[in-house]
């Protein structure tokens, strides 16, 4: 019979029981732990292998990138090279070509220079074969007046020599000029009128005093102007009028000579623009007195009239204008010289007048002897060479027309063979071979261009003829 089980047993069975679910649980855990733990060692194993992996592509990658890399820098340094040399043999090429141009250009201007050398060892010889002539002629007079005569030539030679070298100076520094609406020279000379113009303006021509005070001074100068005639005896009476009331307050009342001196001038340039417009010969008689004036009264040209000129007519510098951005045509117009509404036409006559005047006053010799013209034909010299080296305007045919007709003869008369060479130079110009901006004045001065034309032919054939009107009766 069996033994029947007792309750300690029952008890030691389900502590066994429990101890061995226990032990099963832990067994489980390591077992999961253990798992665990071996999967994790085979991820980071993964990782490391991927991680290598990666590692070694990277490293692929940026070896062939620097390759690559290489492989470009040589293209570029190639290229780079590449460059550099046709820079090289371009410049060389450059190079090659300004030193080509550059001689010549020296050659150019050493055959001008030969050119202008032997026009002038011409003319020293012709010179030579007449002092020699001289010579031959006076040789047989006492050793005084040989030696005198040696004298007198040497400086005759030496005063051409140096004549010719200034001429030469003026037209090197002419040259530079092209291109400019006017010279360096002349923009100086219309700053300092213009100066001079204001200082008139400011301190004495609105002095409400001076007014009064030379208002019978003032009446005779209108008066005397008014009745000039081209006649000689009424122009040295005039200048001699005006000359006694300037003399009358000379030395008294300086501000008041200066206010006398202003309004003749202005007077005079007023003159021009309605009776020389009319009628060139009117230009004469004015021209007279005012040379005669500043015979005795140097500062009334060269700081009345001069002004007063530069004012009304910038050409007798001669000064053109160009239009600036954003400069309002009626400011450039005022600039020139233009009136309120003035019409072009109207305008380039009444610039005429004016010039006529200016060119009436270069050439004129005073009337009465031992006088000297302050503003001679060395002025007229001057102001031609001005213009013929600046680009010419739809104006300058007319310009050049007036001083041509007024001035022609005496330039002739003063500068000899010198004037005949520069007369040549505005035939040639304007009539034989006109570059293209000569050629464009026949569209926009067409009836201007005919006339100067015209006057130059006759010129060339039967030379300058007296202005009528410059011997006064």
């Amino acid at each position: 019979m069996q033994k029947p089980v007792t309750q300690e047993e029952l008890a030691f069975v389900a502590c066994e029981s429990d101890r061995f679910e226990s032990e099963k649980i832990k067994w489980r855990n390591e077992l999961i732990q253990q798992t665990i733990e071996q999967r994790e060692r085979e991820h980071e194993h993964n990782i490391s292998v991927a991680r290598e992996e990666i590692k070694k592509r990277y490293e692929e990658a940026e070896r062939i990138r620097e390759e690559k890399y290489k492989q470009w820098q040589k293209f570029c340094d190639k290229l780079n090279q590449q460059y550099e040399k046709e820079r090289l043999r371009r410049q060389k090429d450059f190079q090659a070509e300004q030193v080509k141009w550059k001689q010549e250009a020296e050659k150019y201007e050493r055959r001008i220079q030969a050119q202008k050398q032997e026009v002038i060892n011409r003319q020293l010889a012709e010179d030579e074969k007449k002092r020699q002539a001289l010579a031959a002629i006076k040789a047989q007079k006492e050793a005084i007046a040989a030696d005198k005569k040696k004298k007198e030539e040497e400086a005759i030679k030496a005063a051409e020599e140096k004549r010719i070298a200034k001429e030469n100076e003026k037209l090197e520094a002419e040259k530079k000029a092209l291109n400019k609406l006017s010279s360096d020279e002349a923009l100086k000379e219309e700053e300092r009128y213009r100066q001079c113009l204001k200082l008139i303006n400011d301190k004495i021509a609105k002095d409400p005093q001076l007014k009064q005070a030379s208002l019978e001074s003032r009446k005779t100068i209108t008066l005397v102007l008014n009745t000039l005639t081209n006649d000689r005896m009424k122009i040295i009476d005039t200048a001699s009028q005006l000359d006694r009331i300037f003399k009358n307050v000379q030395n008294s009342n300086q501000r008041l000579y200066y206010f006398l001196l202003n309004y003749t001038a202005k007077g005079i340039v007023n003159h021009a623009e309605v009776d020389v417009l009319s009628n060139e010969a009117a230009a004469f008689p004015f021209a007279h007195v005012s040379v005669l004036i500043s015979t005795e009264h140097p500062d009334f040209m060269e700081k009345f009239m001069m002004a007063r000129f530069v004012k009304k007519c910038p050409y007798v510098l001669p000064r053109y204008y160009a239009k600036l951005p954003n400069q309002n045509i009626n400011d450039i117009k005022k600039q020139m010289g233009y009136k309120q509404n003035e019409e072009e036409d109207t305008y380039y006559k009444r610039m005429c007048a004016i010039l006529a005047l200016y060119c009436a006053i270069m050439q004129t010799v005073p009337l009465i002897p031992n006088r000297v013209n302050p503003y001679s034909m060395d002025h007229a010299w001057i102001w031609l060479a001005r213009l013929l080296n600046l680009p010419p305007r739809k104006i300058t045919p007319f310009l050049l027309y007036i001083f041509l007709k007024v001035t022609g003869t005496q330039m002739l008369q003063t500068f000899k063979g010198q004037a005949t060479k520069i007369f040549n130079v505005v035939y040639k110009a304007y009539v034989h071979q006109p570059p293209p901006e000569v050629k464009a004045l026949l569209t926009s001065s067409p009836a201007a261009m005919s006339r100067l034309k015209t006057f130059l032919e006759d010129a060339s054939r039967k030379g300058f003829t007296e202005p009528e009107g410059s011997v006064p009766k």
